[in-house]
């Protein structure tokens, strides 16, 4: 293996640096896009259940113990529920932003990784043709070391290029599927809150309407 890194020369080390922060931030996605830590249960449970509580404050505590992603997206439709359901609905809708472009933040530096690597290795087979044939020109064709050096050169690093792009265009892939899967479902529960509190408020005006004309009844 590190014969075959020497042979491929200087255009190994751009290509070696960016599998390092290909491999840095798969680890790190693959950490933080655990759909179980971001759906959290319990707090899915209190969202489904909301609109059987009269008391707001007992999933709004639930969420200040399971911080994250979830928890912040709840708290703020929660924090809200007193105002009109169309700027609940903008404050959710503002949040799910936020919160999506956290879930799909560096996935673009792994999407690059995967573009720029064959590229390099491209680059690298070009330089090692030039040096073949820059060797042919001056030396003719009696040296066949350094034209074996050359090639060697342009074949490794298209190979490390390869070796590299097709992982991490597999691992972007799989990571930008799963950060949509959570997305989706925090637009699931998102609606499910807006919903919840739009029916709760339009009880309550009933409520209040019902209680207004008994009143004027009496």
């Amino acid at each position: 293996m590190w014969e075959m890194i020497l042979a491929g020369r200087y255009m190994m080390i751009p290509i070696i640096l960016a599998s390092m922060v290909g491999m840095a931030v798969l680890i790190e996605r693959i950490y933080v896009l655990r759909q179980r830590s971001i759906i959290v249960p319990e707090i899915a449970e209190a969202v489904m259940t909301l609109s059987a509580s009269q008391d707001l404050s007992v999933a709004y505590a639930i969420c200040e113990r399971r911080p994250g992603p979830f928890a912040t997206l709840v708290k703020s439709g929660l924090d809200h529920a007193n105002n009109d359901w169309t700027i609940i609905r903008d404050v959710l809708e503002e949040t799910g932003r936020q919160e999506a472009t956290r879930l799909t933040r560096r996935l673009g530096v792994l999407e690059t990784v995967a573009a720029v690597t064959p590229l390099l290795g491209l680059l690298g087979t070009v330089l090692g043709m030039i040096r073949v044939f820059a060797t042919i020109s001056a030396a003719g064709l009696g040296n066949p070391e350094t034209l074996s050096s050359g090639i060697s050169e342009a074949m490794v690093t298209t190979a490390a290029g390869l070796i590299i792009g097709i992982p991490a265009l597999v691992a972007y892939n799989w990571l930008n599927g799963r950060a949509d899967r959570i997305i989706f479902d925090l637009e699931y529960y998102s609606s499910k809150v807006l919903d919840t509190l739009r029916r709760r408020q339009i009880e309550t005006l009933a409520a209040g309407n019902m209680n207004t004309e008994t009143t004027a009844g009496r």
